[in-house]
């Protein structure tokens, strides 16, 4: 289920909470952030803005407050996620970080990992759409994942599925709060405020106060916020009546209506026509025509044999599939909210022209008429209908067809249909397993690879950046080497105090068993000695852990033993002349880890000594050796 409000970044209006937003992945272009990003600050306060308290907010506030974890049950369509999120915002923990948790395993299966709970952290739990046998494996887990969050003093609010199957664990009883949503008019008019000016707000129509009657989801009042947005800018001097009207036209509007429409198409042409505008985004109309053209050929339409100055011309071929191109030649449905209409026309009632349909896009996604928006465009309407359609195996196939033949906008278009799968509220799982399996898969040849690697760094770490950090690891370790996925997992692990240490413990338990040289490399970045004693905003740095002590421990360990000095030296003076400094410490940490370390190693415990025989520790590290190897006292 959507929430009630999405941000739009760079326009002036809310999503439509019933359609798919759609970030265009990779192409220079970016609707919204918010799919990806639903805790980050700038949509938090952007929510903030817009959003009104349903009835017993106050109380999963004290709730909150008082046992650090809430459990938010409400009926679908209520703005419950919406509400959780709001609730973990305005948590007396401003500093604590804000982090989605992923209810599932590298495989898709249901499974709460402890690791994710950073102290101070503040963590959102959507399970408002698992099924009952998901439900029932995360039910399970939620008390000792909840004493967790209390004992490391982070903050927890979980969406609960509605109606709740079964009956709640009896210890989950005190954090459960039940919410009433909030009078669809009054957010509707908090959101407006947003969008129109005051002025401009005349008094409501009665159909509008008609629809709102209703009790529509929240989800649908703000797709009708969007429509009264995008009617008053198509139209600025309608006035608000009739921005409404329009608004609601295009909310009420029945399947049927399209379906007449199509009917009334006679020329395959023309049908032809009205998809091809429907699957790109205000484009061009010499790409909506070469696109229409190859689509034409893919269904094996006879050719037009007519001579051309006979043939209609396009802006009359537009008008009869209610289209028009702008004054930048851009087409768009003259009809408010049309494209998508008709897209699931098409999905719907032509179910054998499915895969027409997916070899046409795998085909014309070179067209040079079509700039990287339009392929954008192309692929995350494809996938929306795709997965509509619940047809996911349908488009692993086209994603190994691009990359295995590389081609103009091939490696955009695979990146697109995984940018929107791993985010999809159904298949997401089913992406996230594929990109697991295909990760550890040292075959994948180079091209998937680079898709692989940039939709990991981008679009699924910043939504699930422990899954992304999985991902990049086992990329970085394929035989073939492959610096971009080493280096994008450097970049995520070290802006992210949670995510380097649990860096640093995957380094620690890989290089135990199997040291590779990109283990190595990562190792020796993610231990910089300096960084490792910074506590920063966090409540103590990483190496006053026992368990990053531990970890990094094993790691100098399986260094010192299993490779040339040439790859560690360097750092190992690195860390000594950090142990310079002996406050906080800090000195004695660093030396403790290194002679640990060495014990099993005497040529590396000797190399030790002799670099610090240029250093100030020289004595404190001497007199570690000697405890190490049961030295007496009277050193």
């Amino acid at each position: 289920m959507r929430d009630p409000f999405t941000q739009v970044t760079n326009a002036q209006s809310v999503f439509s909470g019933s359609g798919t937003q759609n970030n265009y992945f990779g192409a220079g272009y970016d609707f919204t952030r918010e799919s990806t990003r639903p805790l980050a600050l700038d949509h938090l306060a952007w929510l903030r803005r817009r959003f009104v308290e349903p009835k017993g907010f106050r109380r999963a506030q004290d709730v909150l407050a008082e046992t650090n974890t809430v459990l938010v049950d409400s009926t679908p369509g209520s703005g419950r996620s919406a509400t959780a999120r709001m609730l973990l915002y305005r948590s007396s923990e401003p500093r604590g970080q804000l982090h989605e948790v992923l209810p599932e395993d590298n495989d898709g299966k249901p499974r709460l990992d402890l690791r994710e709970i950073d102290g101070g952290q503040r963590l959102l739990l959507d399970l408002s759409a698992k099924d009952s046998t998901e439900w029932a494996a995360l039910h399970q887990q939620l008390p000792a994942f909840h004493e967790t969050v209390r004992k490391r003093g982070a903050r927890l609010a979980v969406v609960l599925p509605h109606p709740i199957p079964g009956m709640l664990h009896p210890e989950l009883g005190p954090h459960l709060v039940s919410l009433v949503r909030p009078a669809a008019d009054a957010v509707l008019r908090r959101a407006l405020r947003r969008e129109l000016s005051l002025d401009s707000m005349t008094s409501w129509p009665e159909e509008l106060g008609h629809y709102l009657r209703g009790d529509p989801a929240l989800q649908d009042v703000a797709r009708l916020c969007h429509l009264i947005a995008e009617a008053h800018r198509a139209d600025r001097a309608a006035g608000f009546a009739q921005w409404c009207l329009t608004a609601l036209a295009a909310v009420n509007r029945l399947p049927d209506d399209v379906a007449t429409h199509v009917v009334a198409l006679t020329d395959s042409r023309q049908k032809a026509l009205l998809l091809t505008t429907a699957m790109l985004d205000e484009s061009r109309s010499d790409a909506v025509y070469d696109l229409c053209e190859a689509l034409l050929r893919a269904v094996k339409q006879p050719k037009d044999d007519r001579p051309l100055l006979e043939r209609e011309d396009l802006s009359q071929r537009f008008r009869e599939i209610k289209a028009a191109p702008d004054a930048d030649g851009r087409v768009r449905f003259t009809v408010l909210d049309y494209a998508q209409a008709v897209r699931t026309h098409f999905w719907n009632h032509m179910p054998g022209l499915r895969g027409t349909l997916l070899d046409w896009v795998a085909s014309s996604i070179g067209l040079k008429s079509l700039t990287d928006r339009d392929r954008a465009a192309l692929c995350a309407h494809l996938t929306e209908q795709v997965l509509r359609t619940g047809r996911f195996d349908d488009l692993s196939p086209l994603i190994g067809a691009w990359t295995r033949r590389p081609g103009t906008g091939t490696r955009l278009a695979a990146g697109q249909v995984l940018a929107d799968g791993i985010r999809h509220p159904v298949h997401g799982r089913d992406f996230r397993a594929q990109i697991y399996q295909w990760s550890r898969d040292s075959s994948i040849g180079e091209e998937l690879s680079k898709v692989l690697v940039d939709v990991c760094a981008g679009p699924l770490s910043e939504r699930y950046p422990d899954q992304a950090m999985v991902r990049l690891h086992h990329l970085a370790r394929q035989p073939r080497p492959r610096p971009d996925a080493e280096a994008r997992l450097a970049e995520l692990s070290l802006r992210d105090h949670r995510l380097r240490r649990r860096m640093l413990y995957r380094l620690g338990d890989y290089l135990s068993r199997d040291v590779k040289k990109a283990d190595v490399r990562l190792f020796v970045l993610l231990t910089d000695p300096a960084q490792l004693m910074e506590a920063g905003p966090h409540p103590r740095a990483l190496l006053e852990e026992s368990g990053v002590r531990e970890a990094v421990t094993t790691g100098w360990d399986a260094l010192l033993g299993a490779t040339s000095p040439s790859l560690w030296s360097h750092h190992l003076t690195t860390w000594l002349t950090a142990a310079e400094k002996p406050e906080d410490g800090c000195q004695d940490r660093l030396l403790d880890i290194l002679v640990t370390a060495c014990r099993g190693h005497p040529n590396a415990l000797a190399r030790l000594y002799a670099l610090s025989v240029r250093h100030a520790v020289e004595p404190v590290l001497l007199r570690k050796i000697d405890a190490a190897q049961g030295i007496g006292a009277s050193h």
